[in-house]
This record gives structure tokens, C-alpha cells and sequence, in this order.
């Protein structure tokens, strides 16, 4: 009898290869994610790895300080610990949460390493609470602030990473498919840590060498996570690397208009080459703060800029038609007050401008930097501005100066191909008022788009 004949089932190999895809990863891989997706989930896998058999092995210092296997300790003792424990948790994440939100999204690379940083910690005290019986509760509840930090600084940034790699509106999807990559991870880790924690029993030595190893680890592939992200949405540092990089010609500083590669020339026939997104993410600062030489306020209140109404009509007259600017060099702050109703693109204008001051303050522009020789003769005033005042004259020309240079450069972020339709830049909610015309923009139309 003939034996039927058909299609050769696939082998059990892609079979089961087919199936892992469809578990752990989104839909439409790799075109639904954004292509530092593979690179970054490899080096997140390897953290949490570390990060799960080092929380295994804290577990089991927590219940040794809470009196688990102590013929002296009580259960009321015991609750006590576990409930001043969870109390001061909890107090930490809300408060964390309302002071730092808005940071979380802004900043989401720099506190999702910082996340990770005050989590090994918080592992650090848990494994040291049973070296201090006496004080174990004050320890645990110190661990406890810690961890709660991490678990609103690691959540709130791993979805903002989720919206970065998401391509086809899947932001849910890549979230979710996180979380089962993760899942698989510590279940790994767990069979791990059955290996292990009888070998570390009765060695307190192995146990914190150990600890350290997976620390080193977990923080090595952290680093290498954050690296490998490349956010084309403007930050403050991102902006802040771009802007540096165009007055610097890190990025082949100017192009002439015949340059078939050359950006879109501008008012004036200015143009600037910024750094595009893939130069700029591996030079942003891995933590919160750094980097930065004046603190910024993007859309600040009046009584936070200028302290009378004379100075508030020289701020006017010094700054554009959609905000104003002041700058105490000997304070250390930069504040931008933007008006209100003025166009969608003015906090990012701005930002740079008040960028544009800070690097100003910093080491001697290039000779070959776009305006270089109008803005030289500047930063050599603003240096030389007396203590707690304000150079009223020297932002008056800069501002001038901004008016050209300034659409060039915004010009020159699209070209470089950063997504200037939305920012994080962190703007206040403040707006000001005054009499004086209202233009448009001084953007690019593409730029009026509501962020």
C-alpha cells in the first residue's frame, strides 16, 4: 500500500525556536521595535540575572535578621520589624514619586542605571543586618527606602524605554513581553540559587564574594544597556551634547551651501551641523545631575527670575518676542520665563538658548565654530560679568545673535535627524504675561507642532 505523501513537519528545533519568539518577543520583530531593542534586552537580561541571585541571597539575611532560626526572638518582634520595614517603604515611594515624576521621563537612561545602583545598595544592607542585631530594624528600614526608590524609578523608566523601542504603537506589547523576559530570567535564577545557597551556608566569605562578583556584574551590564539605547527624543543633556557639538564643529561644524550633504540653509544663510542621535546618546552622562554647569529652570515664575519690575522690563527688551531669559553667572542658574500663548516649539528655543549661555561660560569656542567670531567677544564678557548681577547688555546681543543662529540650528537637529515634534525637556507650568507683539514662531513650521 502507497504511504500518503505531504509537506515535511518542521523540525522540532524551529518549532521550539518559533515558539520562544512568539513568548518573549513582540510581535513583528524585529520591524516593530526600534534597533537598539536586541542589544538592549540582551544586556537587561544579563542584569537581572545578577540582580535575581543577589536578592535570593539578601532574602535569606533578612529573615536571619528578623530572627528566623534565633530560639530568643519573638513573632511580636518579628511583625514589628517587617511592619516598620514596609511602613518607611512605603512613605519613601510616595514621596520619591512626587518630588522626582517628572525626571523619570526626562532622564530615563540616567535613573535607570540609578535605579539599579541604589538597588545594589539597598542588597548591601540587607546582607550587612545580621552583623548589627541591635540595630537590624533601622538597617532593614533603609534597605526598604532604598528598594522602594528602585521599584518607582526602575517601573516608571522601563515603560519610558517601552515607548522609545515601541515602532508600530505596541508600547503595551514591548512592555509586556519585558516582563516575560524577565519572568524567564529569574526563574533561571532561582534554579540557580537552589545550587548555590547550600554551598554559601556556614561561609560568610563565599557568600560576600560572591555578592560582589554579581554585583560588579550587574552593574557592568547596566552600563552596557544604558549604552546601548539611542533615544532621538531631545533631553536636556542630549540637547545640551547636540548644541555643544554644533559650536564645537563636532559634527563638521559649517557646510557650505553647494554641500549636497549640507543642511537646509537658513535667515542669514547660516548653517549647522549637529550631531545626529547615534554621535550623541554614547556621550550622555549615565547619572541624574551630571554634566551640567548652571542649574536650568525651563518655564519659571516671575519672582523666581528677577526681583522687581525694572528688572523684569529688561528682561523683556533683552530676550525674544516668546520668552525671556536671565542669567546670574555668580549664582549659577540660568532661567527661562515663557510667555504665555506663545507658539508649541518656544520651550525648545528656549532651552536652547539658555544652553547656548551655559556653554558660553564653558571653555573658549573653536575658531572655526558657526558665529564663532560674533560669540567669542561675548563669552569673554559674560565671564567678566561682576558677582550677583546680571549682564542685561551682553544677553541683549546674544539674543540678537540667537535670532539667527537659532532657526539654523533648529534646523539643524531635524536634519540630524532628532524628533523635534515632542521633547523632554522638563518645562514648569508657568507662563508669563506682557504687552508687545506676538509673532507666529521663528521655527521652521514642521517645528509648531504641539509637544
Amino acid at each position: 500500500m502507497a504511504e500518503l505523501s505531504g509537506p515535511t513537519p518542521p523540525c522540532r528545533k524551529g518549532a521550539l525556536r518559533r515558539a520562544a519568539e512568539r513568548v518573549l518577543l513582540p510581535s513583528g520583530f524585529p520591524h516593530s521595535v526600534s534597533p537598539d531593542y536586541l542589544q538592549y534586552q540582551c544586556w537587561d537580561s544579563a542584569q537581572a540575572l545578577c540582580s535575581s541571585l543577589s536578592g535570593i541571597i539578601a532574602t535569606r539575611a533578612v529573615f536571619e535578621a528578623v530572627g528566623v532560626g534565633d530560639g530568643a526572638a519573638t513573632p511580636m518582634g518579628a511583625t514589628l520589624t517587617w511592619l516598620l520595614r514596609d511602613g518607611v517603604g512605603m512613605v519613601t515611594r510616595i514621596a520619591f514619586a512626587s518630588i522626582q515624576g517628572s525626571a523619570l521621563d526626562c532622564e530615563a537612561k540616567q535613573w535607570r542605571l540609578a535605579a539599579d545602583v541604589i538597588n545594589d545598595a539597598a542588597l548591601l544592607l540587607e546582607l550587612s543586618a545580621p552583623a548589627w542585631p541591635g540595630a537590624a530594624p533601622l538597617v532593614l528600614a533603609g534597605a526598604a527606602a532604598a528598594r522602594s526608590v528602585v521599584g518607582v524609578a526602575g517601573g516608571a523608566t522601563r515603560a519610558a524605554i517601552a515607548v522609545h523601542q515601541a515602532r508600530r504603537d505596541n508600547a503595551a506589547e514591548v512592555a509586556a513581553k519585558d516582563g516575560s523576559q524577565e519572568t524567564v530570567v529569574n526563574a533561571l535564577g532561582l534554579l540557580l540559587a537552589l545550587l548555590l545557597l547550600p554551598v554559601l551556608e556556614g561561609r560568610p566569605w563565599l557568600t560576600w564574594l560572591l555578592v560582589l562578583l554579581l554585583t560588579a556584574a550587574h552593574l557592568g551590564a547596566n552600563m552596557a544597556a544604558v549604552r546601548s539605547l539611542c533615544i532621538p527624543t531631545l533631553n536636556r543633556p542630549r540637547l545640551r551634547l547636540a548644541l555643544s557639538g554644533a559650536l564645537r564643529g563636532l559634527s563638521g561644524a559649517l557646510r557650505g551651501p553647494t554641500d549636497p550633504k549640507s543642511p537646509t540653509p537658513n535667515k542669514g544663510g547660516v548653517t549647522v551641523a549637529v550631531p545626529t542621535p547615534r554621535e550623541v546618546n554614547p556621550k550622555e552622562p549615565l547619572l541624574p545631575g551630571f554634566s551640567s554647569r548652571l542649574r536650568l529652570r525651563l518655564g519659571a515664575p516671575k519672582q523666581s527670575l528677577v526681583g522687581s519690575e525694572a528688572e523684569f522690563r529688561k528682561a523683556v527688551e533683552c530676550g525674544s518676542p516668546d520668552y525671556i531669559i536671565v542669567l546670574r553667572p555668580s549664582q549659577g542658574w540660568v532661567g527661562v520665563g515663557l510667555r504665555d500663548g506663545a507658539p508649541p516649539d518656544a520651550p525648545l528655543r528656549g532651552c536652547a538658548h539658555a544652553l547656548l549661555l551655559e556653554e558660553l561660560l564653558g571653555a573658549d569656542l573653536p575658531p572655526m565654530a558657526p558665529m564663532g567670531a560674533a560669540l567669542r567677544p561675548l563669552q569673554q564678557r559674560l565671564r567678566r560679568c561682576p558677582p550677583g548681577s546680571v549682564p542685561w547688555a551682553t544677553l541683549a546681543e546674544i539674543s540678537r545673535l540667537w535670532d539667527t543662529l537659532g532657526p539654523a540650528f533648529l534646523r539643524g537637529l531635524e536634519d540630524a535627524g532628532w524628533s523635534t515634534r515632542r521633547h523632554q525637556l522638563a518645562a514648569d507650568e508657568w507662563r508669563l504675561q506682557w504687552a508687545g507683539p506676538r509673532p507666529e514662531s521663528h521655527a521652521h513650521p514642521s517645528l509648531t507642532t504641539p509637544t
